[in-house]
């Protein structure tokens, strides 16, 4: 007898427990299926969430892109003394990353104004801390007008230099 009441109150606690996670499952269901409460608007009026969630999605993410081979090419000398020349192995930091495409078509006209500006260098102007900078500082800057010249807009955020030799 003992044995079929605790059986009983066993039966009642698993329904009871069934019960509260039905109805928990349908308030859940139920939270998810209604509209958000507090609307977003834009321009046009109340925006949907897919709307703000493909905003989100497509939201310009920092890229980079790798210009090979490396550029190697002799720099400026006055014709008197050792000829040296200069390697720089360069990446350039995109604004979004979607643009790699339009860089793979572009890295033509990049490379050009990169092979010019080296050539333009004597030695004691790459040989230097500063000097290195200031030549990243000139590429990034001729790229950038390049660029938007060309696009119209900004494309890269900077130009990095991942090897540079000079001999």
């Amino acid at each position: 007898m003992q044995y079929m009441l605790f059986t009983k109150k066993n039966a009642i606690f698993k329904m009871l427990l069934t019960l509260m996670a039905g109805c928990a499952l349908c308030f859940s269901a139920q939270t998810l299926a209604a509209p958000a409460t507090s609307a977003t608007y834009n321009e046009e009026g109340p925006a949907s969430a897919q709307q703000d969630l493909n905003s989100i999605m497509s939201a310009p993410e920092i890229g980079y892109y790798n210009l090979k081979p490396d550029f190697t090419t002799n720099l400026f000398s006055t014709g008197a003394g050792r000829l040296h020349y200069i390697r720089i192995k360069m990446s350039l930091m995109l604004s979004d990353s979607r643009d790699t495409d339009l860089i793979k078509r572009k890295e033509p006209l990049i490379r050009d104004a990169i092979v010019t500006i080296l050539g333009a260098k004597d030695y004691t102007s790459v040989s230097s801390a500063s000097g290195r900078e200031s030549l990243r500082i000139e590429c990034r800057n001729k790229i950038s007008e390049l660029l938007k010249e060309k696009e119209g807009r900004q494309v890269i955020y900077d130009v990095l230099f991942t090897n540079y030799v000079y001999q």
